[in-house]
């Protein structure tokens, strides 16, 4: 039986994380559009724990995205609670499937492992691994059934399974800790349901019957939220709040319904058994219990949805704001997010054009410096660039923590396309220093230049900008059907420089400027024409992308 749950586990470990990778454009386009609307955060929630297989991995997300600061814990409460009716769907699949045909899914598996063994395309491969992983769930709990079935036989486990607990008021509150404490050591609530399952098809008794079993449900939704309350250790405080409201909608939802269940002592056998039925017992005793995990967290969202509000203020009450104002100098990245790197690296491009506005925003003080012929913002560039090194460095130690994970061939393409346009960013911030060299020579030599090279270096520098935009665009979006507009704009780029330095020769040459200013030209020139390099090479990193 141990060696069919550890099937079973490394099964469900298969499919939840292949899921997540062939489901990566899914993922994204559900929490890129995080709505104010309530109920379009329970859909996204829903639709997210759907696509993973996981409720844990949905919930580590959110407490991710408000970490960062993308969420606000309104936002992330409407998303828990439709994660916690997402995670039904796979109970439900597991009723459903639970026949004894475990001989097609012993050949599921075998296919599957086949097919990501013999395939170089890394779709393919995970559509293969994810076949495997939903045979050997299914297969497992084929063989986890059949021992079920001896098991009934051994008398002594069945007086241990039936606990015969005095006073009798206390049997619910013992099994909804025992249903709490298996899934947090075992950190899977579908993994504790399957079993249940599989002893609910043995005819197996649990406690004293009736609703008994559901109390351990009950307490699998409590136990699962140790994932999250472990992921939000070291998180910003509205990270925490956010997994405590994880624990407070669980954990309160679990309590009214144990009341309930313990005053309706009849509700199983005299009301759930008869409006669940499908003429058949197995399938009927399973259905029941899998619809009632439904049911569970339907009516829990339906109650506290309308509440999230106070929710939040409870929880902003418990956990109160640092005296201190926290400083997030990443917006985008967290930690929690590696589990799923195609998400993680979708951050990870925000983080990147994040950076590269940073530069270009340091470039632009330095340009105007220049113009303005002002030292005195010398320190303040020097200050930001070190701040922009740092950030590159915080935005690399990530990368390399993502490409350790298990990427797709898509995925590992674009870790590579951010190594590249992360290095011309860096070069672009490189370059405002040196221009802030050059303001220092043009004041400190007493240098000029007239109010027509001026004017033609400030269009040459417009069009830097606009080159940019372009660029970014062109680089965020993986979008390569805009490089000959760049091109465009490169080509009259480089046609200014000539012009400019063309100019300043002749202008040498008829003896209308001073020879000591021709260094500082050239090269303030030149390092604008490389500026116009770096940006061609941010877009054209994505040319990697097959």
């Amino acid at each position: 039986m141990l060696a069919a749950l550890g099937a079973f586990l490394i099964g469900f470990k298969l499919l939840s994380e292949n899921l997540q990778r062939v489901a990566n454009k899914g993922l994204r386009k559900l929490f890129d559009k995080t709505s104010k609307s309530k109920l379009a955060g329970v859909g996204i929630g829903a639709g997210a724990t759907v696509l993973m297989q996981s409720s844990g991995a949905t919930t580590v997300m959110v407490i991710g995205f408000v970490n960062a600061g993308m969420m606000t814990l309104a936002q992330a409460t409407a998303i828990i609670m439709g994660a916690n009716i997402g995670t039904t769907v796979t109970t439900i699949l597991l009723a459903v499937g639970m026949a004894n045909i475990g001989i097609y899914f012993m050949v599921l598996a075998f296919v599957g492992i086949f097919t990501s063994m013999i395939c170089k395309n890394g779709k393919v491969k995970s559509w293969g691994l994810t076949a495997a992983g939903f045979g050997l769930v299914f297969f497992g709990l084929t063989i986890i059934s059949a021992c079920s079935g001896a098991l009934k036989e051994n008398a002594t486990l069945q007086k241990i399974l039936r606990m015969e607990i005095h006073p009798s008021f206390l049997e619910p509150i013992a099994l909804l800790f025992i249903g709490a404490l298996i899934t947090a050591i075992m950190q899977s609530s579908t993994a504790v349901n399957a079993i249940l399952l599989s002893m609910l098809t043995a005819g197996i008794q649990i406690g004293s019957g009736g609703n008994a079993i559901l109390y351990i449900v009950l307490g699998t939704n409590i136990g699962t939220c140790v994932t999250a309350l472990i992921s939000s250790m070291g998180a910003t405080t509205n990270a925490k709040r956010a997994a405590l409201i994880h624990f407070l909608f669980n954990f309160c939802g679990s309590v009214l319904f144990l009341i309930v269940l313990s005053i309706w002592k009849g509700f199983m056998s005299d009301f759930w058994t008869k409006i669940i039925d499908f003429g058949n017992d197995e399938m009927s005793s399973r259905m029941q219990l899998a619809l009632f995990h439904l049911a569970f967290n339907s009516i829990c969202t339906i109650i506290f949805l309308p509440l999230t509000s106070v929710i939040v203020k409870v929880t902003e009450f418990l956990i109160r704001d640092k005296k201190k104002k926290e400083v997030i100098r990443i917006t985008y990245m967290d930690e929690r997010m590696l589990s799923t790197p195609t998400v993680a690296i979708a951050q990870l491009i925000k983080e990147t054009v994040s950076m590269g506005d940073e530069c270009m925003d340091v470039l632009k003080k330095s340009f105007e410096a220049f113009m303005a012929r002002d030292t005195s913002i010398a320190e303040d560039i020097n200050a930001e660039n070190e701040d922009i090194a740092v950030i590159s460095k915080q935005i690399t130690d990530y990368l390399i923590k993502v490409s350790g994970e298990n990427v797709s061939v898509h995925d590992d393409q674009r870790i590579s396309i951010l190594y590249h346009a992360i290095g011309d960013m860096l070069r672009i911030s490189e370059i405002s220093d040196n221009i802030v060299k050059y303001t220092r020579s043009v004041v400190e030599k007493g240098l000029n230049f007239s109010d027509s090279v001026l004017k033609e270096i400030r269009v040459m520098y417009g069009k830097l900008d606009e080159m940019y935009r372009l660029a970014i665009d062109i680089f965020e979006n993986m979008d390569k059907s805009r490089f000959d507009m760049l091109e465009v704009i490169e080509n009259t780029v480089d046609a200014m420089r000539k012009s400019l330095i063309d100019g300043h020769i002749r202008r040498l040459n008829e003896g209308t400027c001073s020879p000591e200013s021709s260094a500082v030209f050239v090269n303030f020139v030149n390092n604008l024409e490389r500026v116009g390099d770096h940006i061609t090479f941010i877009a054209h990193s994505v040319e990697e992308l097959q």
